[in-house]
């Protein structure tokens, strides 16, 4: 058996699924993931996700943080791309349908990353 699809994702994690959503929109997609569809690296991260959301943090400090604790192996140019656009990012996952921990009044939880002062992350449920 044989199928033609235009864009073959090996992955259902958020990275995967953030690609297929989009890849959608120029042509057919298949995902190949480990066993059922929730079934990805991303439901046990723990980690959450890093974006710049309010002052004091800055996206130049933002950047100069994860080149510092990249030791040298961080694209600089690549960085800066996600950085900057990070917002966007989580505000697109919410569109999606993305459930992020929140507090009594509906707002996101925001936590400051231990060791890395200037990280702001929220926790994403999959």
């Amino acid at each position: 058996m044989s199928n033609k699809v235009d864009f073959l994702v090996i992955g259902s994690g958020i990275a995967g699924l953030s690609f297929a959503l989009k890849a959608a929109q120029k042509g057919t997609v298949h995902i190949i993931t480990k066993a059922t569809e929730d079934e990805s690296n991303t439901k046990y991260a723990q980690g959450g996700i890093a974006g710049v959301t309010y002052a004091p943090d800055s996206f130049e400090k933002h950047i100069q943080d994860t080149l510092s604790c990249g030791d040298g192996l961080c694209n600089e140019k690549i960085v800066r791309i996600v950085i900057n656009e990070s917002r966007q990012r989580i505000d697109e996952l919410i569109a999606w349908g993305a459930s992020f921990d929140k507090d009594q009044k509906e707002i996101l939880i925001w936590q400051k990353k231990v060791g890395i002062v200037s990280i702001v992350y929220c926790i994403i449920k999959i």
